[in-house]
């Protein structure tokens, strides 16, 4: 069965301190990628070139929400980005699998206001490291 989004969270460790980043619409998918390391020789069976895998990386992820000033877990985004510090993040899904990884805040913005719209905002996170699922 199909398991609901709702429900999903994004929490980050600062200073020994667990804090909720509230008021999210969406978390972007968290996707492990390679590098492919071409190990062609001149003779290569078939003329077709041959690879091995090199270095991973996970990647970004995007959270997207409605923007709160008074909203702490905001308010440690907008921190982080300042500092750029690598910290904690854990995203635990509603069956409470977790995916816990070291990211530094890359990108934070304000979004557009328009009129009969809700004022959002959204931060990149790089990851730096391994995904570890739990």
């Amino acid at each position: 069965m199909a398991q609901k989004a709702m429900g999903t969270k994004i929490s980050c460790t600062y200073q020994d301190q667990s804090m909720l980043i509230g008021r999210i619409r969406s978390i972007s998918e968290i996707k492990a990628e390679s590098e492919a390391i071409d190990v062609t020789t001149l003779d290569s069976p078939n003329g077709y070139k041959t690879y091995t895998q090199g270095l991973k990386d996970m990647g970004e992820v995007t959270l997207e929400g409605f923007h709160e000033n008074s909203e702490n877990g905001q308010a440690l985004l907008r921190t982080l980005f300042e500092s750029g510090e690598t910290v904690p993040f854990t995203v635990t899904f509603p069956d409470q699998t977790a995916l816990t990884f070291s990211a530094f805040v890359k990108s934070h913005a304000l979004g557009a206001a328009s009129v009969d719209g809700a004022v959002g905002f959204t931060a990149v996170l790089r990851i730096c490291g391994k995904v570890e699922i739990v």
